[in-house]
């Protein structure tokens, strides 16, 4: 089962990467009328889930800079920024390295309990395994936002 876990998110992982370097890099700050955010913030979002499932909800330190945080959070948006975000190469360097990186931490402490964590979806995460897991829906749901401003701006 851990294995799967893994692969599923190297595979969702390399999904999006693929997609995103068919993407012309001026379209990834545009935000398609109706919406907050743009491609770019997406990205932004997707390093920070991942980066506090696999370490603050594990107790472990944050890898990324607190600007993730503030930038890419849920609820925020580029209108509302205050700060420079991370450049694209930057923010494309931490999604490839994570899946690695974290696979390098947690291997083998998948069925670990956490503080029990419900997500905005109503979804109760008990298990490191269950954290990891659901980054891969989270990250296909993102996915599918890519594809979709994609064809819209």
């Amino acid at each position: 089962m851990e294995e799967m876990i893994w692969r599923q998110l190297d595979f969702v992982r390399s999904q999006t990467l693929k997609l995103v370097r068919t993407i012309p890099e001026e379209k990834l700050t545009l935000i398609p009328a109706g919406f907050r955010n743009h491609m770019l913030w997406n990205l932004g979002h997707l390093a920070l889930v991942l980066d506090k499932y696999a370490y603050s909800f594990t107790g472990r330190t944050p890898k990324l800079p607190a600007i993730y945080q503030q930038l890419f959070a849920n609820g925020t948006a580029p209108a509302e920024w205050s700060s420079e975000s991370p450049a694209l190469d930057e923010i494309l360097k931490v999604l490839e390295d994570q899946p690695l990186q974290v696979k390098a931490e947690l291997s083998g402490r998948l069925e670990e309990k956490i503080d029990p964590y419900t997500t905005s979806s109503g979804y109760r995460i008990e298990t490191v395994g269950q954290l990891i897991n659901f980054t891969t829906y989270h990250e296909g749901m993102h996915f599918s936002v890519l594809k979709l401003y994609n064809k819209i701006v």
